[in-house]
């Protein structure tokens, strides 16, 4: 029999700010990232949502996330910031970096912001939100480790490489589209391999570069880009853009989801 508990969005925010501090990271990073977890639930994004912060605990107690971490923000250009996270929370980097960010914007009419260093960076649609949130219309990207085909080859070289923007509404909440080169989300597919569950035709290959509706066998190779060929073309914008932002390719990106130390050459995000 299953029993279901109700909390209200502030209680749920709290559960898992206690559980950031327990994993030993600061207060305010802590309540900056468990903010973001129950806003992209909010949102209907839950793969980034609650169920994403177990990956950031883990990464925590194996070391991939340097807890307290400080970013150095600085404006290189009137309208361009870099964001230092120093291997801590992309999330925190953004918070540091988003008043002189918005101020860029509204002097220069564009602004951009190149955040370096950082873990995997959650919701993308999280930060563009916040930026039409101030009224500004907002594009982000990120890059990651290489999951995912391109141009037809059977192994993996680019990440699922998302791409999000946000159009602030009059009265209403901003508009956002969030969504991934890839066919699905890599955490769809772990999901379903760690439920024992198949996956759709369409969404990986295996690992001889052979489609696949088995989600252990699409780990071990490579998810596939939405929309064939042009799905891979804006993957690989957001790569370039990335790249451009100082972070490494995907395919030399370490995992976010295993190691031990922190990843000192992660991809970059933009926004």
């Amino acid at each position: 029999m299953t029993t279901t508990t109700t909390v209200t969005q502030d209680e749920l925010v709290t559960l898992c700010t206690r559980a950031l501090r327990a994993a030993g990271e600061e207060p305010e990073a802590a309540r900056i990232l468990a903010r973001a977890v129950v806003d992209a639930e909010r949102a209907g994004n839950p793969a980034v949502g609650v169920a994403h912060l177990f990956d950031y605990l883990e990464s925590y107690r194996a070391g991939r996330i340097t807890p307290g971490a400080t970013p150095d923000v600085s404006r290189v250009t009137p309208s361009c910031l870099v964001a230092d996270a120093r291997d801590g929370l992309a999330q925190v980097a953004f918070e540091a970096a988003a008043p002189a960010l918005f101020d860029a914007a509204e002097e220069a009419g564009i602004a951009a912001l190149w955040i370096r260093r950082s873990y995997t960076c959650g919701e993308l649609g999280h930060y563009a939100r916040r930026a039409a949130e101030r009224g500004l219309a907002a594009v982000a990207c990120a890059n990651s480790p290489a999951l995912m085909t391109l141009g037809g080859s059977g192994s993996a070289v680019l990440g699922t490489n998302p791409l999000a923007y946000a159009f602030p509404r009059a009265g209403e909440p901003p508009l956002v589209i969030d969504q991934a080169s890839s066919q699905t989300a890599y955490v769809n597919v772990r999901r379903a391999a760690d439920a024992g569950e198949p996956i759709p035709a369409g969404w990986a290959v295996g690992p001889d570069g052979t489609a696949t509706t088995d989600a252990s066998a699409a780990l071990a190779g490579a998810l596939l880009p939405f929309g064939g060929h042009r799905g891979g073309n804006i993957a690989l914008l957001v790569e370039l853009l990335a790249t451009l932002a100082g972070g490494t390719f995907s395919v030399d990106a370490p995992p976010f989801d295993s190691g031990t130390q922190p990843r000192a050459s992660a991809p970059s995000s933009c926004a």
